[in-house]
């Protein structure tokens, strides 16, 4: 019967009491539901956007913020960016939409998807962002777990690195501009080259040895442009005017920095050396290797027959000994002339290419600058779906990746979640059953000792239960329980005149003699144990032993059957029913929503146990999937941890969204009754 009637809720304090009882509850379901949102909307953020709070992410709508996530994914390392576009950006969120697109963009464009590129002009973007792959990073992944058939020890072999599993290999380190890049050709950079090589042209990084050259040579020595222009007479209104020279500049302090860049920093892939110093190369090499030209072959592992056939190479040579060797000559100013030597690089090929489309001469149309920001803003333009797709998947699929590589994190939780359930809904309704039942005179001091396990907290039991399980004493346990039920039984045949609480305490004391004493004594003498224990750490036992019975689980079951009819039970003993009936029959049949709230709990307690399990659990074969979550967490973008938290609560939401007409039946038919 309700409490207000139909009649008296029509009247208006009736009605206002209604409304604010609706308020609280809508106010109390926002203030759940909006961190939910605000956890839900962070999951899908990175870098960029990860201070702003909203409940829903804002790159879905916003294109600027959008243009700023797309920059920092492409180029994923702020010195790239900066030293590309040659200019200061100093943070992601700096990074505002193109407002004048650069003419020669689309140019540059066609150029770059009408050619042929040299492996050296360009590298695959969209790598890696906040500990996180991106969609070439995850392409790179698997075609290095292709080549390498699978054998992460291949991987480390070849990289003389230690890559533990899959999700810890990197992408190898790529400085393109960089004299000390060889471009070498092991599995990790042979990967890399055919990644770069099948990538849309669109994730390129164009390598621009103009933004190397400032960012690497010029920023560092002259620091801001004013300080520069003083140096050199010049009046450069930014660093984004001044050029690398395709030649040697005439002026002498231009010429001076060109000079020490380019033969000692610039990559040899950028330069090209005149033929005409062929002669002073084959010079150099005689004197190199004291006229001696096996020492040589031996070496760049050719066939010269002499000095004066070795060719003068164009570009970086695949051998590493001939790198070297042309690299000394560049650097030796008496052996190399400094006009001998030019830059050729996509610049360049840029600059010959809208010659030829213009049909005029190079000379007129350089120094072409790479507008760099511009392309990337066309190629944004074009791409805008896409990029919002991949940004919203892109956390989910990291740690999905990194679930699957420790499968092993969720076929244990199953077995985990499954075997706490089926103890508890097995171990606790017995237990209440029998107080229920029963009622033997010390039930209310068992309910009690029940609710006082209530008053400590799980940590204050975690050393007492991690000694316990790591020297278990199951042969005490065992011998005891089979000492005592074989002396009760003994007694009840010689002493049927004894009463049964008499019985029952003699065999015991007697079990517990026998398990606590008896045994590890003869485990010390027989078979040289000193306690005649064994360890359950690493174990299954070891996650659910501690948790099979629940104290509150059977206070509630206890109360929860004393509601039951008692009418049922009398029936059931006029008919003949087993206790074993009566119990699965009636009480388990009729008590299916609480212990739809019991399954709920222990489903939950197991699935979120993290402390006790990583305590006893120390294989990582073993280890749950909380367990593996925490150690992504450990070394992850608050962005990254957002993602796992959601996708760690889908299977709590799913089984409560199939039980919730259980569990709500199992907290409001207790109080009806």
């Amino acid at each position: 019967m309700p409490i207000i009637s139909q009649v008296g809720g029509r009247s208006l304090k009736t009605r206002m009491v209604y409304g604010a009882l609706f308020g609280v509850l809508i106010l109390g379901a926002v203030s759940m539901i909006y961190p939910m949102l605000l956890m839900v909307s962070g999951s899908v953020q990175s870098q960029v956007d990860y201070p702003r709070l909203s409940v829903l992410p804002e790159f879905l709508w916003n294109d600027p913020l959008l243009w700023g996530k797309y920059i920092q994914s492409k180029y994923y390392k702020m010195e790239m960016a900066e030293r590309f576009y040659r200019q200061n950006i100093g943070d992601w969120r700096n990074v505002k939409p193109v407002e004048h697109v650069d003419p020669t963009a689309q140019a540059f464009i066609d150029f770059r998807d009408s050619i042929q590129w040299p492996r050296e002009w360009a590298l695959a973007g969209h790598i890696e962002t906040n500990q996180v792959l991106a969609k070439n990073g995850r392409r790179y992944r698997e075609m290095l777990r292709k080549a390498a058939g699978d054998d992460i020890q291949s991987v480390n072999n070849a990289t003389n690195l230690f890559f533990a599993d899959w999700t810890e290999v990197t992408i190898p380190a790529e400085r393109y501009w960089s004299r000390r890049f060889s471009f070498p050709e092991t599995l990790d950079f042979k990967v890399f080259y055919d990644l770069t090589a099948t990538a849309p042209h669109a994730d390129w990084i164009i390598i621009d040895p103009d933004g190397a050259f400032l960012y690497d040579f010029l920023r560092p020595q002259w620091g801001d442009i004013q300080a520069y222009n003083k140096a050199h007479d010049t009046r450069y209104d930014d660093y984004q005017q001044v050029l690398l020279a395709t030649h040697p500049p005439q002026r002498p302090s231009e010429r001076t920095d060109w000079e020490k860049y380019v033969r000692n920093e610039l990559n040899l892939a950028f330069i090209r050396v005149d033929p005409k110093v062929t002669a002073a190369w084959q010079q150099f090499l005689n004197q190199r290797y004291s006229g001696k030209i096996q020492n040589l072959n031996l070496e760049w592992q050719t066939q010269w027959t002499g000095f004066d056939s070795i060719a003068l190479p164009q570009g970086l040579p695949k051998v590493v000994a001939i790198q070297s060797d042309l690299g000394a000559f560049v650097k030796d100013a008496r052996a190399c002339p400094l006009d001998a030597l030019s830059i050729y690089g996509p610049r360049q090929g840029f600059e010959q290419y809208v010659a030829k489309q213009k049909n005029v001469d190079v000379s007129q149309v350089a120094p072409l600058p790479i507008p760099a920001e511009s392309v990337d803003y066309l190629d944004f333009q074009k791409n805008k779906g896409p990029l919002r797709w991949e940004f919203v998947k892109r956390n989910y699929i990291a740690v999905m990746d990194y679930l699957l590589v420790h499968g092993n994190g969720i076929r244990n939780t199953v077995i985990f979640c499954f075997l706490m359930v089926v103890t508890n809904l097995l171990v606790n309704p017995l237990a209440a059953y029998a107080l229920s039942r029963y009622r033997p005179p010390s039930t209310y001091t068992v309910l009690l000792f029940c609710m006082a396990t209530m008053a400590f907290p799980a940590e204050v039991t975690m050393i007492p239960s991690f000694l316990l399980l790591k020297r278990f004493p199951l042969y005490g346990l065992l011998v005891g329980t089979l000492i005592t039920i074989l002396v009760g039984w003994l007694l009840s045949r010689w002493r049927p005149s004894w009463p049964s609480l008499l019985t029952g305490m003699v065999a015991v004391v007697v079990g517990i003699a026998a398990g606590w004493w008896l045994t590890p004594l003869v485990a010390r003498e027989v078979f040289g144990r000193d306690h005649g224990t064994i360890s359950l750490l690493n174990t299954f036992w070891a996650l659910v032993l501690p948790g099979m019975a629940n104290g509150y689980s059977i206070f509630l079951l206890k109360g929860f059957f004393d509601s039951l009819p008692k009418e049922l039970y009398e029936a059931s003993d006029i008919d003949g029913a087993s206790e074993w009936t009566k119990f699965w029959m009636i009480t388990m049949s009729l008590s299916k929503p609480i212990l739809a709230v019991l399954a709920l709990a222990a489903f939950t307690t197991a699935y979120t146990e993290f402390m006790m399990a990583l305590v006893i659990i120390p294989d990582q074969n073993m280890w749950t999937i909380m367990i593996w979550l925490f150690q992504l967490q450990y070394r992850s973008h608050p962005t990254l941890i957002y993602a796992s938290l959601v996708i760690a609560a889908i299977p709590t939401m799913i089984i409560f969204l199939f039980c919730q007409n259980l569990i709500i039946r199992g907290i409001v038919v207790p109080s009806e009754k």
